[in-house]
C-alpha cells in the first residue's frame, strides 16, 4: 500500500517535539487499526526514531493512548465553545 506524498511528508521525525509527533500518530494508527492494533512500535516505525524512544515521553502504550484521550476532551472542548458562541452571537438578518 503507497502512501500519499503528504502522508510521506509526516511520517518521519525530524528533531521537533517528537511527543506531539507521537500523539499524532497515534491518532492515525487508531483510526487505522483500533486500539487492539495500536503499538508503540509501530509507532516508532512510522515516525523513523528508535523504539525506546517513545519512552523518554510516556512510560507504556497506556500512558501514550491517555495523551491521545486527553488531546480529543481538548478539541471537543473547542469544538463545544465555538459552537456555542455561534449560538449566542447575535443573528445576521438575511432578509434584506
Amino acid at each position: 500500500m503507497r502512501r500519499s506524498p503528504r502522508s510521506a511528508k509526516r511520517s518521519r521525525y525530524h528533531h521537533g517535539d517528537l511527543r506531539a509527533a507521537l500523539i499524532d500518530t497515534a491518532i492515525e494508527l487508531l483510526r487505522e487499526r483500533g486500539v487492539q492494533g495500536f503499538s508503540l512500535a509501530e509507532a516508532s516505525r512510522r515516525l523513523g526514531v528508535a523504539a525506546a524512544a517513545p519512552y523518554r515521553h510516556f512510560a507504556d502504550r497506556e500512558e501514550l493512548l491517555a495523551a491521545v484521550a486527553v488531546r480529543a476532551s481538548e478539541a471537543l472542548v473547542e469544538r463545544l465553545v465555538a459552537g456555542r458562541s455561534e449560538l449566542l452571537s447575535p443573528a445576521v438578518d438575511r432578509t434584506g
